[in-house]
Order: structure tokens, then sequence, then C-alpha cells
């Protein structure tokens, strides 16, 4: 067995620091909001790091937002349509960016399938691709079930058998991002 050099050993350990930094980073430019409305606890995978992920990546991504990172909350707070019914099962805001991640899922793992309402808000240069159920083949994913570019978008859909997923992936520049899950009530949303 040959020994590792010291040099490998501290490029592979500076490798590993950056990477858990910047999926902090990740983690951190997700917000929880729905002070307007009740939130259940939603659960958020933690953000995939892209393969460029690094801090300079992710000041890159926050230096090409029409915004600033803390004024993604407040855009959120207006950016989604009103719902009324049994609440919100989930309600998320950030961005995402080459230099941080290019996916996120939402999920209220708790909820039962049955009819929800997906609303996704985006604001920058890039598109937000949205998709409702897990792809048999994440190699080709095949069509989005919808896209958003500095627009908002709203989706019914049925999660049956499942719990409501919601799975974000960016096409393009950064793009501040909010989704809100709801149940659909009556056929009301």
């Amino acid at each position: 067995m040959t020994p590792v050099s010291s040099p490998t050993r501290l490029r592979v350990a500076a490798t590993a620091a950056v990477a858990l930094v910047v999926t902090g980073l990740a983690a951190a430019c997700t917000t929880e909001g729905g002070d307007a409305e009740p939130t259940r606890s939603p659960s958020v995978a933690p953000p995939a790091p892209s393969p460029s992920a690094t801090l300079d990546g992710a000041q890159a991504d926050l230096d090409q937002l029409p915004l600033s990172r803390e004024g993604i909350t407040e855009w959120a707070a207006g950016a989604l349509p009103p719902r009324t019914g049994d609440g919100v099962v989930a309600n998320q805001s950030g961005w995402l960016g080459e230099g941080t991640s290019t996916q996120l899922t939402v999920s209220a793992p708790d909820e039962p399938a049955g009819a929800y309402a997906v609303d996704v808000a985006c604001l920058g240069a890039g598109t937000i691709t949205v998709r409702l159920d897990e792809p048999d083949d994440a190699a080709s994913p095949g069509d989005p079930d919808a896209t958003c570019s500095d627009e908002t978008v709203s989706v019914e859909y049925d999660s049956s058998p499942d719990a409501p997923q919601v799975t974000l992936g960016l096409v393009g520049d950064p793009t501040a991002y909010a989704v809100r899950i709801a149940p659909v009530m009556d056929g009301a949303g």
C-alpha cells in the first residue's frame, strides 16, 4: 500500500470542508415562510450541491439575482396567490444557482395522499422546472409538469398514492423561487 502524501490529504480535507460549507450555504438559502397562513411541518430535502458549488459560486449566484438574499423572503410573501381552505402544508423560498444548488425537493411526508395545489413563483433570468412525481428514469426524466420564468404558475395534482412532493430544478441563470403546497378541498383552491 502506497502512503498518501501530505499535500494529497490536505487537498481532500480542503475539498471536503468546502463541500460542507457550500451545502450549509445552499441549505441556508431556503427559508420557511407562511406567517399569514398556518404551515404544517414540511420536509425539505437538503439541496443537492451542484458539481461546481463553492463559496465564491454561492456569492456569484447571489450577485446575479434581482434582489438580495434578505429580500427573497419579503418578495416570496407576496409572490404567491392567496389560498383558502385547510391551510398550507409546505411553504418554502430561496434561490437556485449553479454555484450552490440546481435542484430542491419540498414535501409534506406527514400529509395524506390527495388533491393538492402547487404554486411556484420565480424571479430571475433562469427557468425553474416543476416536477410533481419522481421520474422513472432520472437520466431521462421527460418533460416537467410546469415551468416558471419570471412569473407565477399554479398546478393542481393528485399525489396518490403518496404524500405531496415537489421537485424544483434550474435551467439557466440563478433564480429566486417561492413554492407552496396546499390541499384542495371540494374543488376550491
